[in-house]
């Protein structure tokens, strides 16, 4: 077992020890801080009586994309349905099963099934708090790019995706120390057929002032360890939120041209720091406080690409570590093994990045929210500019339209794709 993991593992022991002497966001089920698993006031009491409650959404989706130099639309109509299962024991234990179902009639399989999450929660003498099972963690405080998220498998979107993120199997610790200082653990046991390959992460977050921060770690065998950092203030009226990581050695494989051949690799030698912060402050508008709020997130990545990758349509031929044994070297462009080898991620393609989000709530009636929101590849010029409604009424019927433009010149990130807008009109109940 590698020392990385013994380390991991020995924080969970020695927590042990010591106790011897978010969509329906599950946090918010449970009525718990941003990364707690605290037993809420209302549920302190060990006389508890158990509980368990049923709830579920279903959202049908029609969905169009303009392609560049057509007059028609590439139409796809879906149906996603949530059920979400709340159990309330004594003592604070809890179970939550987030169930996800996809009717697709233009899928090669009609009909898929997902598990999302579940999980429950208990605890150690109310001084550890467990999660155990497949989980969706909020590890990182900006919206959109978090620096400091190794532990979970999916990514935050900026298009708004129709469903929930999948969860990543393992153990989350929570040990709090009064209520300016926490530690946090979370031991990674998906995809870890033997236990060298598990995986760890570590927080310890404390109060300085007015400010929160942690410092945190992850390591995995096989992989460079990851040192991170984050902090969130406020200053008058304006919320700023930031987190930064950095390793000796990238851990994402990327395309390099070497010699004039293509090879896929991860770069082991040069820092590879990533950096976000997000400035947010509500305005008044009309009668109401904050009901115009907007906030600006940028985003620096050290290990993407330089502008002008998709621009480049060489072919060129591959390393033979990555062809068929005995046959001659395939070749390529570097953007078609991009693709072809799955390794791109959206909005993590580039060094720079930038966003604002602003929504308006109280939109023409008191139930409409209007967002208008933009992201922009600082690198290459391409962005995605998105505007959508969205009502919400008391039986909890919602009602949505959203529009995305893909702009900026042609070959970039969000622009080297045919498609040039898409419209996603939605209608979902909540029960």
């Amino acid at each position: 077992m590698s020392r990385r993991v013994l380390l991991a593992a020995g924080f969970f022991l020695a927590a042990g020890a010591r106790l011897a002497a978010g969509e329906i966001n599950e946090n918010d089920l449970f009525s718990s801080p941003v990364l707690s698993t605290r037993p809420s006031v209302e549920a302190s009491s060990a006389e508890e009586k158990p509980s368990v409650k049923f709830s579920g959404a279903v959202t049908s989706v029609v969905a169009l994309d303009g392609v560049r130099g057509s007059t028609e639309n590439i139409h796809h109509s879906f149906l996603v349905g949530n059920g979400f299962l709340d159990a309330r024991m004594k003592n604070d234990m809890k179970a939550f099963a987030n169930l996800e179902t996809q009717i697709d009639p233009q899928a090669s399989t009609t009909t898929t099934f997902y598990v999302r999450e579940m999980f429950f929660d208990f605890n150690l003498d109310r001084r550890v708090y467990v999660r155990t099972g497949k989980q969706v963690l909020q590890w990182g405080r900006c919206t959109l790019w978090n620096p400091t998220d190794l532990v979970n498998v999916e990514k935050p979107t900026f298009i708004r995706k129709i469903g929930y993120r999948e969860g990543a199997y393992g153990l989350k610790l929570h040990a709090p120390f009064g209520a300016e200082q926490n530690i946090y653990g979370f031991l990674d046991t998906g995809n870890a057929p033997t236990t060298d390959k598990l995986g760890g992460a570590l927080k310890y977050e404390f109060l300085v002032g007015r400010t929160e921060m942690a410092f945190s770690g992850w390591a995995k065998k096989t992989y460079n360890p990851v040192a991170g950092y984050d902090f969130s203030t406020r200053v008058g009226d304006v919320d700023i939120v930031g987190e930064a990581s950095v390793s000796k050695g990238d851990n994402v494989k990327k395309v390099f041209l070497d010699d004039g051949f293509l090879d896929v690799r991860r770069n082991e030698k040069e820092w590879a720091p990533l950096a976000a912060v997000n400035v947010s402050k509500g305005f008044p508008l009309g009668n109401f406080n904050d009901r115009l709020k907007v906030a600006g997130e940028f985003f620096y990545n050290q290990p993407g690409y330089q502008k002008h990758f998709f621009d480049d349509a060489s072919v060129y031929p591959l390393r033979n570590s990555l062809a068929i044994p005995s046959a001659p070297p395939p070749a390529s462009t570097k953007a078609g093994l991009l693709l072809a080898d799955n390794l791109y991620t959206m909005n993590y393609f580039s060094k720079y990045y930038g966003a604002l989000f602003t929504s308006v709530g109280r939109f023409i009636v008191t139930d409409m929210t209007l967002n208008m929101n933009y992201i922009r590849n600082i690198d290459d010029g391409t962005g995605i500019v998105s505007a959508g409604v969205t009502y919400t009424n008391l039986a909890d019927l919602t009602l949505g339209a959203l529009v995305n433009l893909l702009t900026g010149p042609r070959n970039g990130e969000y622009t080297t794709l045919k498609a040039v807008y898409d419209v996603q009109l939605t209608a979902g109940i909540s029960f």
